[in-house]
Formats: structure tokens, sequence, C-alpha cells
């Protein structure tokens, strides 16, 4: 008797760890999200980083553009009565400058890659007229910025403070960045939501290991275990 309770108890055992894989597969299998690269250029170099993303994961293409556009005195950095300047430190500039509404349905987008330059330390201020449109909450949102020198700690920090119902990544500044290490960066987080991209080749995702940020991790970090993305897939190293 105890070795046939025994074994319907494996047996039972087995039916369930069966259940639970053909669910988490099926729960893979069935993603249907969608990829956004939105973007705001001011001098073409956010665009073609848009382009480049656009392309390594398929996704959709938006360009956020200004109602009333940046001219070019905007560049000056030192001009306290330019738009830019206005509205970066409110001076007395629009803290949500119209934009033209270029995105028609923004909830089939899953997933949205979120770039622009740096004013001044932050994202331009049409940035915020964007996310207040389209709102995104509950959607992965990663930014990218180009800037000649500022970093990207502020966005980091003040997009999320703004809008925290919206699950943000840590973003990059992506200046001078090669194609290679903008694909790999670009493929940890494709991997990290499960959301398919063909235009990405099998043959580089083989093997990559990102951290959660999306960064490729390195040996050191996977000597200490922890949460890791491994071929699209989370996993935990003990």
């Amino acid at each position: 008797m105890r070795q046939m309770m025994m074994l319907m108890a494996a047996m039972l055992l087995t039916c369930c760890a069966s259940e639970s894989g053909t669910k988490a597969q099926t729960t893979q299998t069935n993603s249907s999200g969608k990829i956004l690269v939105a973007y705001f250029s001011f001098t073409g170099t956010t665009r073609r980083y848009a382009e480049k993303i656009a392309r390594m994961t398929g996704g959709d293409i938006c360009e956020i553009v200004p109602e009333e556009a940046y001219d070019s005195e905007n560049s000056n950095y030192y001009d306290q009565t330019t738009r830019a300047y206005k509205e970066q430190y409110n001076t007395g500039g629009a803290q949500r400058p119209a934009i033209k509404k270029t995105l028609k349905d923004a909830s089939q987008y899953d997933v949205i890659f979120l770039g622009s330059p740096i004013w001044y330390g932050k994202s331009p201020r049409v940035i915020l007229t964007f996310l207040d449109t389209y709102g995104f909450r509950g959607k992965t949102v990663i930014p990218f910025v180009t800037s000649m020198a500022t970093g990207i700690s502020r966005v980091n920090q003040e997009l999320p403070a703004i809008y925290p119902d919206i699950n943000w990544k840590m973003g990059r500044r992506l200046n001078g960045m090669s194609d290679a290490t903008l694909l790999s960066w670009v493929e940890g987080f494709i991997g990290m939501t499960g959301i398919s991209s063909p235009n990405l080749p099998a043959r580089k995702r083989s093997g990559n290991i990102f951290s959660l940020d999306g960064r490729k991790a390195t040996a050191d970090e996977m000597s200490r275990g922890g949460i890791y993305v491994i071929d699209g897939i989370k996993t935990l190293v003990q």
C-alpha cells in the first residue's frame, strides 16, 4: 500500500510539473507586444540612432514633432533669451510645448524606446508633452539620449519621478556607441521583456547574458549571483 501511495504521489507531481511547464511556454509564446521607437531630434543625431534601433528591433518609429519648430538660435547655450533655455530653466518658457499628434494608437505598444538630445542636463520639455499625451501607464519605457558631453543621469531620475506609473528602465547616452554595442544593449531589453524581434539575429542572441538594466553582464557580476537575462529568459544565478 505504501509503495502504491508513493507511486501515485510521483505521478501527481510529474503531471503538475508538466502542466506548469506548458503554461509557462504558452505565456512566452503568446507574447504579442509591439515595440515603438519614439524620438525628438534637433540636429539629426538622435534621429540616426532611433532609426538604427528601429531597424534592429523591427519596431515602429515615430518622430516627436513640436508644433513650433526650434530654430538654430536654440543651439546657443549661453543665450538666456532662447526658447530652449527658458523652457529648460522654467524662466517663462512653456513646460509642455505643443506637439503634433503623430502617433495614432499608443495602446498597441508594450516597449517604447524614447530618444532625445540632452538640453541643459534634462530631456527637452516636448518629451514631457509626449508622455502626457500618450500616457504609457504600465508600459516599459527605455530612454536613450545624445549629447556631446552631458550624461543621462538627470533624465534617469527626472522622468520616473514625474511619471511613476511607467515601468522605466535605465537609459544610456549613445554618442560614439558602435553598432555592435548598440545591438547588445537593445538585445538585453528585448530578451528581458520577452517580446519577439525578428530583426535581431539569433546567432548574436545565443549565449548572451545581460543584467536587468540591459548591460552585458560581466564574469565578476555573475560570480556574485542574482537575476540575469540569459538567452532572453530571466534566470536566477546562485
